[in-house]
């Protein structure tokens, strides 16, 4: 389809990548990673996006950034550092929103698309999109990368990682009681389901791209919902991977960055990337990707699970639309949560949505006990902030038939695909295995690599031997 287009978006690239890349990767994918991966999230990467989330919400003004952080007073020192780092802030914010509003105008709007008569107008159609989306990127990348702008401040004030906003009991009875009533059709997908509208393609390194958007579905939603399709160049009528990421990633945000998921298009495969609620296009003002699924624990776990599953269902639907005889849902971390969910509520699902296979990486069963047993958890002071509000053991788990994998899921154990980390302490690795026993997954299903929790998802960058398997299931059935 696209293997005369002159100009293509370029792959990932940089030294990191490389690296990961390379025999010289498995020495990077170990346990010290998990480490300082973790160290380095809960110390810098969180409390600098508060800030940033925080800045992002201000337009500049110093006493709304206090506001928003929260932070009763600036350090002495800091007030020249964060007046520019405000200014910088909306500045590349406002340069990312423009940007992005030529992208939509090119992609879904009145720019160059189809129609063009071929050859010299095709080409330079392509070279338009191809231009558009890197300007996107670019911007986006700055806007995001703008969080070091607050090191100074970091340096001299405790940043918080989240900002609370635990709800009380009665708010999330009112919200979900009554799906917890009747848990076998809490997330049953709307009927009909949202139109899905397509943009133009863009030809990219493995294939064509494209992005997907609908309307977004339940309290959760953020607005329309976003997928980024990646089409194997040249296979007519692939399978497909309808993927959710995990909480804080945004790679649709960032420029030259890859989680080797895209491996599987190497494969033959259609790959769907949902963006989550709260993620990328889909955060809500004053919060950083990914936020309030911590922010706002145990309601942040059922209102994120009441709008991916229905959009995974979407997704499905729409992949068998275009031909895919068999599509297989996934992810990784919080995505792989969802994703298991879904495959045990797909049981009750119309026959067109549900998934024939069930790829999961870095997953446990007891989701609800994550709160005391995930050491990010921890990290980010979730247990203490959750006591604070008022919730126990005893009440969270009350709420375990919304969020737990219970049942059996739609695919059969010969369709299922597993990745967990031996040294995994995020999602710990003994439940996750337990889930494998309990779903009796085939040994040459399971991939189990003396990894933790980060390290695992690094290693698919090296070896991308769980979405080959993945790949093959999904060809040979």
């Amino acid at each position: 389809m696209t293997a005369d287009w002159p100009e293509r978006l370029p792959p990932p690239a940089g030294a990191a990548l490389r690296l990961l890349g390379s025999p010289l990767g498995a020495l990077v994918a170990r346990p010290w990673f998990d480490r300082a991966a973790l160290w380095g999230l809960a110390r810098w990467y969180f409390p600098l996006s508060r800030a940033w989330a925080a800045a992002s919400a201000a337009d500049g003004s110093v006493e709304r950034f206090l506001a928003e952080l929260p932070l009763p007073r600036l350090p002495a020192g800091s007030e020249r550092g964060v007046v520019a780092a405000l200014r910088r802030v909306a500045s590349l914010r406002a340069a990312h929103e423009a940007a992005d509003r030529r992208w939509q105008a090119a992609f879904f709007g009145d720019g160059p698309g189809p129609g063009f008569a071929g050859g010299f107008a095709e080409a330079s159609a392509a070279a338009a999109l191809v231009a558009a989306e890197r300007r996107r990127r670019a911007a986006s990348h700055a806007y995001m990368m703008a969080r070091a702008a607050f090191v100074g401040l970091a340096r001299r004030a405790a940043l918080p990682a989240v900002r609370y906003a635990v709800p009380r009991q009665d708010e999330v009875e009112r919200r979900h009681g009554a799906a917890l009533a009747r848990p076998e059709t809490a997330y049953t997908p709307p009927d009909p389901l949202p139109e899905i509208e397509e943009s133009r393609a863009v030809p990219g390194p493995l294939g064509p791209e494209y992005w997907l958007r609908f309307a977004g579905i339940g309290t959760a939603a953020g607005g329309p919902a976003w997928a980024h399709v990646y089409e194997p160049d040249g296979v007519r009528d692939p399978p497909s991977l309808v993927y959710g990421h995990g909480v804080g990633v945004e790679l649709d945000s960032l420029d030259g960055v890859s989680d080797g998921i895209d491996a599987i298009v190497r494969q033959g495969v259609r790959l769907v990337r949902l963006e989550a609620p709260w993620h990328g296009r889909r955060r809500l003002p004053g919060r950083y990707g990914g936020e309030p699924f911590f922010a706002t624990q145990p309601l942040g776990a059922l209102d994120l699970f009441a709008a991916e599953l229905r959009e995974f269902a979407t997704l499905i639907a729409w992949c068998r639309r275009r031909g895919s005889a068999r599509v297989a849902l996934g992810g990784i971390s919080l995505g792989a949560l969802a994703a298991q969910l879904a495959a045990c509520h797909a049981r009750q699902w119309p026959a067109a949505l549900k998934p024939d296979a069930l790829f999961l990486a870095t997953t446990g069963a007891d989701v609800v006990g994550l709160v005391a047993a995930s050491s990010l958890a921890h990290a980010l002071g979730l247990p203490p902030a959750l006591a604070e509000g008022g919730w126990t053991a005893a009440e969270l788990a009350r709420w375990r038939p919304l969020i737990d994998p219970l049942g059996e899921p739609a695919p059969a154990p010969a369709d299922i695909v597993m990745l967990l980390g031996r040294t995994d302490d995020v999602t710990p690795f003994a439940d996750g295995r337990a889930l494998a026993a309990r779903w009796r997954v085939p040994a040459e299903n399971l991939f189990l690599p003396r990894r933790g929790h980060f390290s695992a998802a690094l290693g698919l960058l090296h070896d991308p031997a769980p979405l080959r398997r993945l790949a093959l299931r999904l060809q040979r059935g």
